[in-house]
């Protein structure tokens, strides 16, 4: 099967969108990025794996599970995966595109980055269905796009995007959890939750069933924006409050405000692997991509440079 930018990229007008600003860039606003990941205090095996990349302005972000390293397998894949779809796959036409307001960038991109999500699954799927040691493996999902004057969000599962801005410290993303389900259905309170021995339980993966649907979300940029992308093992020992206080103790040293977070994790128990991507909009263009394959940091994919 061919990848969905493949697919549908004859079907795109040649022609690109208006655009304002020196150099086509709709107010100079591009993406900084950096990652890390840690193991934990409990854990003898890191599952997580991430990529960002400032070129293409794009970071991705994923916590496997099924035990052994079969997790680490599946996380690896996802990751990989959308970064080779991202370099190869993702259409010239696309770029320099603004958010129309008419739903144009919106549907190609959701149709776009769906069909991704639906070929890792597939991927990640069969990989049980060849060997029976990988049958319950799968990862979650956070992916984070930034184009022009606004970005997108893809995640599956409960590794979360969090957005900072204008000092306010917002959840982008909505877990696919067992909690959440309770606390939308008001079964249970906040508080109950926290103390919840379901939390681990969550209700959409990768690779765990033969289809996943993943919740693609679009916003506005605009400059100073701070994304930060992260697994359980921050989110679940570390309060969105810590998190913006973090971020803004920190200012523009991304990371140095990734080494607080995760030292602030491990100080609070380190219960699981913890990985941290912030994402930063700033003003100007985004560095020109050099060759085919491009640089980025991250772990677990051979592509970045990065360590467990």
């Amino acid at each position: 099967m061919r990848p969905a930018a493949a697919r549908i990229k004859d079907s795109l007008p040649s022609e690109r969108l208006p655009r304002r600003g020196g150099a086509g860039r709709l107010g100079g606003m591009r993406l900084v990025c950096a990652g890390k990941t840690d193991v934990g205090r409990k854990r003898h095996l890191n599952e997580d794996s991430f990529y960002a990349s400032d070129e293409y302005g794009f970071c991705v972000l994923a916590d496997g599970m099924g035990g052994r390293d079969f997790g680490e397998v599946a996380s690896s894949l996802c990751v990989s995966s959308f970064n080779t779809y991202f370099r190869k796959h993702f259409p010239e036409t696309f770029r320099g595109r603004a958010w129309d307001g008419k739903g144009l960038m919106e549907d190609l991109l959701r149709v776009l980055f769906d069909g991704w999500v639906r070929e890792v699954n597939t991927s990640v799927f069969n990989f049980g269905m060849v060997d029976s040691r990988y049958r319950e493996m799968g990862t979650t999902l956070a992916f984070l796009y930034h184009q022009e004057d606004f970005a997108v969000t893809v995640h599956v599962g409960d590794s979360r995007v969090y957005r900072r801005r204008a000092g306010e410290m917002r959840q982008m993303t909505e877990d696919h959890s067992f909690i959440n389900s309770q606390l939308k259905a008001k079964l249970i309170t906040p508080e109950e939750a926290a103390l919840s021995s379901h939390k681990n339980i969550i209700t959409r993966a990768i690779g765990t069933r033969p289809y996943v649907k993943p919740e693609v979300r679009f916003h506005d940029a605009a400059v100073g924006d701070v994304y930060l992308l992260c697994s359980d093992g921050l989110s679940d020992l570390v309060s969105s409050d810590d998190m913006g206080r973090t971020l803004e103790r920190n200012g523009t040293d991304l990371s140095r405000a990734l080494d607080e977070l995760v030292d602030l994790a491990n100080e609070r128990g380190g219960k699981d692997n913890i990985t941290v991507v912030l994402a930063r909009v700033e003003e100007g263009a985004p560095p020109a991509r050099a060759n085919g394959n491009g640089n980025g940091s991250g772990n677990g994919n051979g592509n970045g440079s990065g360590a467990r």
